[in-house]
């Protein structure tokens, strides 16, 4: 191959580059400006307009919801016979007026509600009313009944629940640097009281935790005279893996975890199932035990 197809081949590559990060920024930028709605979004926003209208005894047209949702004339009729096939409205006679159903009352306002609770939950995250606005409109189609109640009770009481994370490397909590956490290995069939295993003190009572830019790890301290069995952990989606081992600790992504974060109190507790098994072996039911991290 001679220079000048080398060059021609390093334009194109260059050319193809600068493309797909003018596609990337453009998609970027449609994103920010919002996806277009679903059909059934249209249909369940255009069934909400018509109920505030309603409450606020104001004429139901199909021509003031042209005019609100800037659709065309044929546009509109579409959706109608959607929201007629979903039971929301009565058969459209030879006149610009709407008429509800009870059902398309009540589906209504159960849009409204939840349409209300999204954007003072979002508002109190610190979300600028304007994006609140926007942002609940397209929460309210996908939320389920239960997710609505308990933010509802949340916005109405302040109080917080327990939150629990998966697939967590907590670098969102904690700076990049290293961290001490208590610890605690429990037998599995002991769980009520808990009941430390006999591994427990193969290790120091304090592990490490090293959060880096890309991962964390938590490091088990080994003592001079821990057992050679090899401490394998449940990863949620790989199934059981071995834990990589240095001269003096067991790594384990801290990811694996499963981290439980309470308002009440500023200690993180982490859960996670492992087993200890002979080199060569696979972990049984008989070798499970519960790995337990507090971290400040």
């Amino acid at each position: 191959m001679s220079a000048y197809d080398i060059k021609l081949l390093i334009s194109r590559d260059l050319r193809g580059a600068d493309m797909n990060e003018k596609k990337g920024q453009e998609l970027m930028e449609d994103l920010a400006g919002g996806m277009p709605c679903s059909k059934r979004e249209t249909v369940e926003n255009m069934l909400e307009q018509l109920c505030r209208w309603r409450k606020n005894s104001s004429p139901l047209s199909s021509s003031r919801l042209c005019e609100k949702f800037q659709l065309s004339r044929r546009e509109c009729t579409y959706y109608l016979k959607k929201m007629l096939e979903c039971g929301y409205i009565f058969p459209l006679e030879n006149t610009d007026e709407i008429r509800l159903t009870s059902f398309g009352i009540a589906r209504g306002e159960e849009l409204g509600y939840c349409h209300e609770t999204f954007k003072q939950f979002l508002q109190l995250a610190g979300v600028k009313p304007e994006d609140a606005e926007e942002d609940s409109c397209r929460m309210e189609h996908v939320a389920g009944e239960k997710t609505v109640e308990s933010i509802c009770q949340f916005i109405n009481s302040g109080v917080l629940s327990e939150r629990v994370l998966h697939h967590s490397d907590l670098r969102f909590r904690y700076e990049p640097g290293t961290y001490e956490a208590g610890m605690g290995i429990y037998q599995m069939e002991r769980l009520c009281p808990r009941k430390l295993a006999q591994e427990y003190y193969w290790y120091t009572e304090w592990i490490t935790l090293e959060i880096g830019q890309e991962k964390s790890t938590c490091k088990l301290i080994r003592k001079e005279e821990s057992q050679t069995e090899k401490l394998w952990y449940m990863d949620r989606d790989a199934g059981w893996l071995q834990a990589e081992e240095t001269d003096h600790a067991i790594c384990i992504p801290a990811q694996a975890f499963e981290f439980i974060i309470s308002p009440a109190d500023p200690i993180i507790e982490g859960e996670l199932l492992i087993a200890f098994v002979k080199e060569g072996d696979f972990p049984t039911e008989k070798a499970c035990r519960e790995l337990n991290i507090h971290i400040s």
